[in-house]
Protein backbone atom coordinates (compact mmCIF):
# COMPACT_ATOMS: atom_id res chain seq x y z
CA UNK A 1 0.00 0.00 0.00
CA UNK A 2 2.90 2.36 0.71
CA UNK A 3 4.21 1.91 -2.83
CA UNK A 4 0.76 2.46 -4.36
CA UNK A 5 0.04 5.58 -2.30
CA UNK A 6 3.51 7.04 -2.94
CA UNK A 7 3.17 6.28 -6.67
CA UNK A 8 -0.20 8.05 -6.88
CA UNK A 9 1.10 11.09 -4.99
CA UNK A 10 4.22 11.28 -7.19
CA UNK A 11 2.34 10.97 -10.49
CA UNK A 12 -0.40 13.42 -9.54
CA UNK A 13 2.12 16.03 -8.40
CA UNK A 14 4.45 15.96 -11.40
CA UNK A 15 1.57 15.69 -13.92
CA UNK A 16 -0.28 18.57 -12.25
CA UNK A 17 2.85 20.75 -12.41
CA UNK A 18 3.41 19.80 -16.07
CA UNK A 19 -0.14 20.57 -17.13
CA UNK A 20 -0.26 23.73 -15.02
CA UNK A 21 2.72 25.00 -17.01
CA UNK A 22 0.72 24.59 -20.21
CA UNK A 23 -2.34 26.14 -18.55
CA UNK A 24 -0.50 29.27 -17.37
CA UNK A 25 1.03 29.84 -20.80
CA UNK A 26 -2.36 29.49 -22.48
CA UNK A 27 -3.94 31.96 -20.09
CA UNK A 28 -0.99 34.33 -20.57
CA UNK A 29 -1.69 34.42 -24.32
CA UNK A 30 -5.45 34.79 -23.88
CA UNK A 31 -6.42 31.21 -24.81
CA UNK A 32 -9.60 29.87 -23.26
CA UNK A 33 -8.93 26.57 -21.47
CA UNK A 34 -11.93 24.24 -21.53
CA UNK A 35 -10.59 21.35 -19.43
CA UNK A 36 -7.69 20.74 -17.04
CA UNK A 37 -7.59 17.03 -16.21
CA UNK A 38 -5.35 15.00 -13.93
CA UNK A 39 -5.69 11.36 -14.96
CA UNK A 40 -7.83 9.60 -17.55
CA UNK A 41 -11.00 7.54 -17.51
CA UNK A 42 -14.04 7.99 -15.25
CA UNK A 43 -14.24 11.35 -13.50
CA UNK A 44 -13.90 11.26 -9.70
CA UNK A 45 -14.64 14.91 -8.97
CA UNK A 46 -14.52 18.28 -10.75
CA UNK A 47 -15.05 22.02 -10.31
CA UNK A 48 -15.21 25.07 -12.61
CA UNK A 49 -13.31 28.31 -12.05
CA UNK A 50 -14.44 31.81 -12.95
CA UNK A 51 -12.71 31.63 -16.35
CA UNK A 52 -14.91 28.69 -17.32
CA UNK A 53 -12.23 25.96 -17.07
CA UNK A 54 -13.38 22.57 -15.80
CA UNK A 55 -10.76 21.16 -13.43
CA UNK A 56 -11.20 17.43 -12.88
CA UNK A 57 -9.48 14.42 -11.38
CA UNK A 58 -10.03 11.07 -13.13
CA UNK A 59 -9.67 7.49 -11.93
CA UNK A 60 -6.47 6.51 -13.79
CA UNK A 61 -3.60 8.76 -12.55
CA UNK A 62 -1.23 7.91 -15.41
CA UNK A 63 -1.13 11.30 -17.08
CA UNK A 64 -3.26 14.32 -17.75
CA UNK A 65 -4.14 16.96 -20.31
CA UNK A 66 -5.16 20.56 -20.84
CA UNK A 67 -7.79 21.09 -23.54
CA UNK A 68 -7.94 24.61 -25.04
CA UNK A 69 -10.57 26.10 -27.28
CA UNK A 70 -9.30 24.83 -30.66
CA UNK A 71 -10.99 24.90 -34.07
CA UNK A 72 -9.43 21.52 -34.89
CA UNK A 73 -11.72 19.67 -32.48
CA UNK A 74 -14.63 21.99 -31.68
CA UNK A 75 -16.75 24.72 -33.24
CA UNK A 76 -15.46 28.24 -32.65
CA UNK A 77 -17.75 31.23 -33.04
CA UNK A 78 -16.69 34.51 -34.61
CA UNK A 79 -16.69 36.20 -31.22
CA UNK A 80 -14.40 33.45 -29.83
CA UNK A 81 -11.63 33.61 -32.44
CA UNK A 82 -9.36 35.68 -30.19
CA UNK A 83 -9.47 32.91 -27.53
CA UNK A 84 -8.78 30.02 -29.93
CA UNK A 85 -5.42 28.20 -29.63
CA UNK A 86 -4.37 27.04 -33.10
CA UNK A 87 -4.91 30.52 -34.54
CA UNK A 88 -2.36 32.06 -32.17
CA UNK A 89 1.08 33.01 -33.57
CA UNK A 90 3.50 30.10 -33.86
CA UNK A 91 5.88 31.55 -31.28
CA UNK A 92 3.12 31.65 -28.68
CA UNK A 93 2.23 28.02 -29.36
CA UNK A 94 5.89 27.01 -29.11
CA UNK A 95 6.18 28.68 -25.69
CA UNK A 96 2.93 27.02 -24.59
CA UNK A 97 4.16 23.56 -25.54
CA UNK A 98 7.52 24.17 -23.88
CA UNK A 99 5.95 25.50 -20.67
CA UNK A 100 4.92 22.03 -19.42
CA UNK A 101 8.38 20.40 -19.56
CA UNK A 102 10.00 23.59 -18.24
CA UNK A 103 7.61 23.53 -15.27
CA UNK A 104 8.83 20.00 -14.52
CA UNK A 105 12.46 21.10 -14.62
CA UNK A 106 11.66 24.08 -12.39
CA UNK A 107 9.95 21.75 -9.90
CA UNK A 108 13.09 19.61 -9.80
CA UNK A 109 15.27 22.68 -9.14
CA UNK A 110 13.00 23.75 -6.26
CA UNK A 111 12.96 20.26 -4.73
CA UNK A 112 16.74 19.90 -4.94
CA UNK A 113 17.17 23.42 -3.54
CA UNK A 114 15.01 22.57 -0.51
CA UNK A 115 16.98 19.37 -0.02
CA UNK A 116 20.30 21.23 -0.25
CA UNK A 117 19.19 23.83 2.32
CA UNK A 118 19.08 21.03 4.86
CA UNK A 119 22.55 19.92 3.83
CA UNK A 120 23.68 16.59 2.49
CA UNK A 121 24.74 13.65 4.59
CA UNK A 122 26.02 10.45 3.10
CA UNK A 123 28.51 7.68 3.52
CA UNK A 124 31.97 8.54 2.24
CA UNK A 125 32.72 6.24 -0.73
CA UNK A 126 35.22 3.99 1.02
CA UNK A 127 35.65 0.58 -0.63
CA UNK A 128 35.68 -2.92 0.77
CA UNK A 129 38.30 -5.29 -0.65
CA UNK A 130 37.17 -6.06 -4.22
CA UNK A 131 36.43 -9.68 -5.13
CA UNK A 132 38.97 -11.22 -7.49
CA UNK A 133 37.84 -11.27 -11.11
CA UNK A 134 35.63 -8.17 -10.86
CA UNK A 135 36.16 -4.92 -12.72
CA UNK A 136 37.02 -3.22 -9.42
CA UNK A 137 39.84 -5.70 -8.80
CA UNK A 138 41.06 -5.36 -12.40
CA UNK A 139 41.23 -1.58 -11.96
CA UNK A 140 43.61 -2.00 -9.00
CA UNK A 141 41.24 -0.87 -6.25
CA UNK A 142 41.87 -1.94 -2.65
CA UNK A 143 40.11 -1.97 0.71
CA UNK A 144 39.72 1.49 2.32
CA UNK A 145 40.32 3.33 -0.98
CA UNK A 146 38.13 6.44 -1.19
CA UNK A 147 36.64 7.29 -4.60
CA UNK A 148 37.36 11.00 -5.13
CA UNK A 149 36.02 11.36 -8.66
CA UNK A 150 34.61 9.32 -11.52
CA UNK A 151 34.81 10.83 -14.96
CA UNK A 152 33.96 14.53 -14.68
CA UNK A 153 32.07 14.09 -11.40
CA UNK A 154 33.43 14.77 -7.93
CA UNK A 155 32.17 12.00 -5.64
CA UNK A 156 31.75 12.96 -1.99
CA UNK A 157 29.30 10.16 -1.13
CA UNK A 158 28.00 6.90 -2.58
CA UNK A 159 24.89 8.39 -4.29
CA UNK A 160 27.22 10.70 -6.23
CA UNK A 161 29.28 7.67 -7.32
CA UNK A 162 26.14 5.97 -8.67
CA UNK A 163 25.05 9.18 -10.45
CA UNK A 164 28.50 9.44 -12.07
CA UNK A 165 28.33 5.82 -13.21
CA UNK A 166 25.06 6.45 -15.06
CA UNK A 167 26.97 8.59 -17.56
CA UNK A 168 28.69 5.38 -18.71
CA UNK A 169 25.62 3.16 -19.05
CA UNK A 170 25.98 0.80 -22.01
CA UNK A 171 29.64 1.67 -22.65
CA UNK A 172 32.34 -1.00 -22.92
CA UNK A 173 35.56 0.98 -22.52
CA UNK A 174 36.85 2.35 -19.23
CA UNK A 175 35.94 5.19 -16.88
CA UNK A 176 38.68 7.31 -15.25
CA UNK A 177 38.62 6.87 -11.50
CA UNK A 178 40.61 8.96 -9.01
CA UNK A 179 41.02 7.39 -5.57
CA UNK A 180 42.88 8.02 -2.32
CA UNK A 181 44.22 5.20 -0.16
CA UNK A 182 44.36 5.02 3.64
CA UNK A 183 47.77 6.77 3.68
CA UNK A 184 46.42 9.75 1.70
CA UNK A 185 48.17 8.86 -1.57
CA UNK A 186 46.06 9.55 -4.68
CA UNK A 187 45.96 7.32 -7.78
CA UNK A 188 44.33 7.68 -11.19
CA UNK A 189 42.90 4.36 -12.37
CA UNK A 190 40.77 3.08 -15.25
CA UNK A 191 37.61 1.14 -14.35
CA UNK A 192 36.65 -1.46 -17.04
CA UNK A 193 32.94 -1.20 -17.96
CA UNK A 194 32.38 -4.29 -20.14
CA UNK A 195 30.93 -6.38 -17.28
CA UNK A 196 28.20 -3.81 -16.71
CA UNK A 197 27.52 -3.44 -20.46
CA UNK A 198 26.94 -7.21 -20.60
CA UNK A 199 24.55 -7.12 -17.62
CA UNK A 200 22.71 -3.81 -18.02
CA UNK A 201 19.76 -4.79 -15.82
CA UNK A 202 22.14 -5.34 -12.89
CA UNK A 203 22.93 -2.51 -10.48
CA UNK A 204 26.18 -0.91 -11.73
CA UNK A 205 27.99 -1.30 -8.42
CA UNK A 206 27.14 -4.99 -8.27
CA UNK A 207 28.09 -5.54 -11.93
CA UNK A 208 31.44 -3.79 -11.47
CA UNK A 209 32.26 -5.23 -8.04
CA UNK A 210 32.26 -1.88 -6.21
CA UNK A 211 31.43 -2.77 -2.60
CA UNK A 212 31.12 -0.14 0.14
CA UNK A 213 33.22 -0.67 3.23
CA UNK A 214 30.93 -2.35 5.79
CA UNK A 215 29.36 -0.33 8.58
CA UNK A 216 31.04 -0.95 11.89
CA UNK A 217 28.90 -2.92 14.36
CA UNK A 218 28.33 0.25 16.36
CA UNK A 219 25.28 0.39 18.61
CA UNK A 220 23.01 3.40 18.17
CA UNK A 221 19.61 3.89 19.81
CA UNK A 222 18.66 1.03 22.15
CA UNK A 223 14.95 0.23 22.26
CA UNK A 224 13.13 0.43 25.60
CA UNK A 225 12.55 -3.00 27.18
CA UNK A 226 14.41 -4.64 24.29
CA UNK A 227 16.70 -7.64 24.46
CA UNK A 228 19.65 -5.27 24.00
CA UNK A 229 18.57 -3.06 26.94
CA UNK A 230 18.08 -6.08 29.20
CA UNK A 231 21.56 -7.34 28.23
CA UNK A 232 23.11 -3.98 29.10
CA UNK A 233 24.14 -2.79 25.62
CA UNK A 234 24.60 0.99 25.44
CA UNK A 235 24.60 3.50 22.61
CA UNK A 236 28.18 3.84 21.37
CA UNK A 237 29.20 0.24 22.12
CA UNK A 238 31.32 -1.34 19.38
CA UNK A 239 30.64 -5.06 18.98
CA UNK A 240 33.94 -6.87 18.53
CA UNK A 241 32.97 -10.54 18.65
CA UNK A 242 30.12 -12.94 19.38
CA UNK A 243 30.87 -16.33 20.96
CA UNK A 244 34.53 -15.76 20.18
CA UNK A 245 33.95 -15.12 16.47
CA UNK A 246 35.10 -11.71 15.17
CA UNK A 247 32.34 -9.43 13.81
CA UNK A 248 33.30 -7.69 10.56
CA UNK A 249 30.49 -5.15 10.50
CA UNK A 250 26.88 -4.29 11.28
CA UNK A 251 25.32 -6.66 8.73
CA UNK A 252 27.52 -9.50 9.97
CA UNK A 253 26.23 -8.94 13.52
CA UNK A 254 22.60 -8.62 12.40
CA UNK A 255 22.93 -11.96 10.59
CA UNK A 256 24.22 -13.65 13.77
CA UNK A 257 21.41 -12.18 15.90
CA UNK A 258 18.66 -13.05 13.43
CA UNK A 259 19.91 -16.64 13.23
CA UNK A 260 19.84 -17.03 17.04
CA UNK A 261 16.34 -16.40 18.47
CA UNK A 262 16.22 -17.03 22.25
CA UNK A 263 19.85 -18.27 22.23
CA UNK A 264 22.37 -16.76 24.65
CA UNK A 265 25.13 -14.98 22.71
CA UNK A 266 28.34 -13.98 24.51
CA UNK A 267 29.38 -10.53 23.28
CA UNK A 268 32.69 -8.74 23.56
CA UNK A 269 32.20 -4.99 23.09
CA UNK A 270 34.43 -1.93 23.23
CA UNK A 271 33.07 0.76 25.54
CA UNK A 272 35.04 3.95 26.16
CA UNK A 273 38.26 2.13 25.29
CA UNK A 274 37.62 -0.83 27.61
CA UNK A 275 36.55 -4.42 26.88
CA UNK A 276 33.12 -5.36 28.25
CA UNK A 277 31.50 -8.81 28.13
CA UNK A 278 27.73 -9.01 27.73
CA UNK A 279 25.26 -11.86 27.28
CA UNK A 280 22.50 -11.04 24.77
CA UNK A 281 19.45 -13.28 24.29
CA UNK A 282 17.64 -12.11 21.10
CA UNK A 283 13.84 -12.02 21.20
CA UNK A 284 11.98 -14.42 18.92
CA UNK A 285 9.81 -12.76 16.27
CA UNK A 286 7.75 -14.07 13.34
CA UNK A 287 8.37 -12.02 10.19
CA UNK A 288 6.18 -13.21 7.32
CA UNK A 289 6.34 -16.80 8.56
CA UNK A 290 10.10 -16.76 9.21
CA UNK A 291 11.33 -17.00 12.82
CA UNK A 292 14.13 -14.49 13.52
CA UNK A 293 16.07 -13.11 16.45
CA UNK A 294 15.74 -9.42 17.36
CA UNK A 295 18.04 -7.33 19.55
CA UNK A 296 16.09 -4.05 19.35
CA UNK A 297 18.80 -1.55 18.45
CA UNK A 298 19.55 0.82 15.59
CA UNK A 299 22.98 1.13 13.99
CA UNK A 300 25.14 3.93 15.31
CA UNK A 301 26.67 6.53 13.03
CA UNK A 302 30.40 6.13 12.53
CA UNK A 303 31.41 9.77 12.09
CA UNK A 304 34.56 8.66 10.29
CA UNK A 305 32.44 7.11 7.52
CA UNK A 306 29.84 9.88 7.09
CA UNK A 307 30.32 13.22 5.36
CA UNK A 308 28.08 16.22 6.08
CA UNK A 309 27.93 18.99 3.44
CA UNK A 310 26.28 22.34 4.27
CA UNK A 311 25.05 24.99 1.79
CA UNK A 312 23.79 28.52 2.04
CA UNK A 313 20.66 29.61 0.09
CA UNK A 314 22.63 30.77 -2.98
CA UNK A 315 25.09 27.88 -3.08
CA UNK A 316 22.17 25.47 -2.58
CA UNK A 317 20.43 26.98 -5.61
CA UNK A 318 23.62 26.73 -7.67
CA UNK A 319 24.02 23.07 -6.74
CA UNK A 320 20.35 22.39 -7.48
CA UNK A 321 20.60 23.89 -10.97
CA UNK A 322 23.83 21.99 -11.64
CA UNK A 323 22.25 18.71 -10.51
CA UNK A 324 19.22 19.19 -12.74
CA UNK A 325 21.45 20.11 -15.68
CA UNK A 326 23.66 17.07 -15.13
CA UNK A 327 20.66 14.73 -14.96
CA UNK A 328 19.16 16.25 -18.12
CA UNK A 329 22.42 15.60 -20.00
CA UNK A 330 22.60 12.04 -18.66
CA UNK A 331 18.99 11.31 -19.67
CA UNK A 332 19.46 12.68 -23.17
CA UNK A 333 22.63 10.61 -23.53
CA UNK A 334 20.79 7.49 -22.31
CA UNK A 335 17.96 8.06 -24.79
CA UNK A 336 20.54 8.35 -27.57
CA UNK A 337 22.11 5.07 -26.46
CA UNK A 338 18.69 3.39 -26.51
CA UNK A 339 18.09 4.61 -30.07
CA UNK A 340 21.50 3.38 -31.26
CA UNK A 341 21.17 0.06 -29.43
CA UNK A 342 24.11 0.75 -27.10
CA UNK A 343 21.71 0.59 -24.16
CA UNK A 344 19.27 -2.34 -23.93
CA UNK A 345 15.53 -1.63 -24.11
CA UNK A 346 15.21 -4.07 -21.20
CA UNK A 347 16.40 -1.23 -18.95
CA UNK A 348 13.14 0.68 -19.59
CA UNK A 349 10.80 0.67 -16.61
CA UNK A 350 7.06 1.18 -16.41
CA UNK A 351 4.47 1.88 -13.69
CA UNK A 352 5.51 -1.03 -11.47
CA UNK A 353 9.14 0.07 -11.47
CA UNK A 354 8.11 3.64 -10.67
CA UNK A 355 5.79 2.43 -7.90
CA UNK A 356 8.56 0.33 -6.35
CA UNK A 357 10.94 3.29 -6.40
CA UNK A 358 8.26 5.60 -4.98
CA UNK A 359 7.50 3.22 -2.11
CA UNK A 360 11.12 2.50 -1.25
CA UNK A 361 12.11 6.19 -1.20
CA UNK A 362 8.99 7.20 0.74
CA UNK A 363 9.88 4.65 3.43
CA UNK A 364 13.27 6.38 3.83
CA UNK A 365 11.75 9.78 4.61
CA UNK A 366 10.73 12.98 2.88
CA UNK A 367 14.24 13.87 1.69
CA UNK A 368 14.67 10.62 -0.24
CA UNK A 369 11.12 10.89 -1.62
CA UNK A 370 11.72 14.50 -2.69
CA UNK A 371 14.84 13.36 -4.54
CA UNK A 372 12.80 10.69 -6.31
CA UNK A 373 10.13 13.26 -7.24
CA UNK A 374 12.80 15.56 -8.66
CA UNK A 375 14.28 12.74 -10.75
CA UNK A 376 10.83 11.67 -12.00
CA UNK A 377 9.91 15.27 -12.83
CA UNK A 378 13.13 15.69 -14.85
CA UNK A 379 12.37 12.44 -16.67
CA UNK A 380 8.88 13.62 -17.63
CA UNK A 381 10.23 16.99 -18.76
CA UNK A 382 13.01 15.51 -20.90
CA UNK A 383 10.82 12.83 -22.48
CA UNK A 384 8.16 15.40 -23.40
CA UNK A 385 10.78 17.58 -25.09
CA UNK A 386 11.77 14.79 -27.48
CA UNK A 387 11.03 15.75 -31.12
CA UNK A 388 8.33 13.09 -31.47
CA UNK A 389 4.88 13.99 -32.84
CA UNK A 390 2.24 13.72 -30.10
CA UNK A 391 4.77 14.87 -27.48
CA UNK A 392 5.39 18.54 -26.68
CA UNK A 393 8.77 18.41 -28.42
CA UNK A 394 7.17 17.34 -31.70
CA UNK A 395 4.76 20.27 -31.66
CA UNK A 396 7.61 22.61 -30.79
CA UNK A 397 9.50 21.41 -33.89
CA UNK A 398 6.42 21.94 -36.07
CA UNK A 399 5.97 25.43 -34.59
CA UNK A 400 9.59 26.35 -35.30
CA UNK A 401 9.24 25.10 -38.90
CA UNK A 402 6.11 27.22 -39.27
CA UNK A 403 7.99 30.26 -37.95
CA UNK A 404 10.80 29.70 -40.48
CA UNK A 405 8.48 28.94 -43.43
CA UNK A 406 6.08 31.72 -42.38
CA UNK A 407 3.05 29.62 -43.20
CA UNK A 408 1.13 26.90 -41.33
CA UNK A 409 1.88 23.25 -42.00
CA UNK A 410 -0.93 21.31 -43.72
CA UNK A 411 -3.53 19.97 -41.29
CA UNK A 412 -3.45 16.56 -43.01
CA UNK A 413 0.29 16.30 -42.36
CA UNK A 414 -0.09 17.33 -38.70
CA UNK A 415 -2.84 14.77 -38.09
CA UNK A 416 -0.86 11.99 -39.79
CA UNK A 417 2.25 12.88 -37.79
CA UNK A 418 0.21 12.84 -34.58
CA UNK A 419 -1.07 9.34 -35.39
CA UNK A 420 2.49 8.09 -35.99
CA UNK A 421 3.66 9.70 -32.76
CA UNK A 422 0.78 8.18 -30.81
CA UNK A 423 1.60 4.72 -32.17
CA UNK A 424 5.27 5.14 -31.17
CA UNK A 425 4.39 6.31 -27.64
CA UNK A 426 1.95 3.44 -27.15
CA UNK A 427 4.58 0.92 -28.33
CA UNK A 428 7.11 2.31 -25.83
CA UNK A 429 4.54 2.15 -23.04
CA UNK A 430 3.68 -1.46 -23.89
CA UNK A 431 7.41 -2.33 -23.93
CA UNK A 432 7.95 -0.69 -20.53
CA UNK A 433 4.96 -2.52 -19.03
CA UNK A 434 6.20 -5.81 -20.52
CA UNK A 435 9.60 -5.21 -18.92
CA UNK A 436 7.82 -4.57 -15.61
CA UNK A 437 5.93 -7.87 -15.87
CA UNK A 438 9.09 -9.82 -16.71
CA UNK A 439 11.06 -8.08 -13.96
CA UNK A 440 8.47 -8.60 -11.23
CA UNK A 441 6.60 -11.79 -12.08
CA UNK A 442 8.66 -13.99 -14.45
Amino acid sequence: MTSLFAFIVAIILIVAIHEYGHYLAMRLFGVRVLTFSIGFGPQLFAWRNKAGTDFKVAALPLGGFVKPLDRRDCDVGEDEQHEEFSGKPAWQRVITYAAGPLANLLLAVVLYWLMMLGGESGRIPYLAEPVAGTAAAAAGLHADDEILSLGNHQTQNWPQVITALLDYAGERDTAPLRVKDATGEERLLQLPLADWADAQETHPMEALGLKPRPFKALVGDVGADSAAERAGLLSGDLIVSVDGKAISGWQDWVGVVQASPEIALEHLVKRDGSDVRITLIPEKIDRDGVILGLAGVRPGEDVADVRHIHYGPLSAMTMAVQRVGSQVVTMISSIGKLVTGQLSVKTLGGPLTIADAAGSTASLGWVAFAGFLAFLSISLGVINLLPVPMLDGGWIVFGVIEMIARRPLPERFLMAAQSVGLALVVCLMVLAIYNDIVRHFL
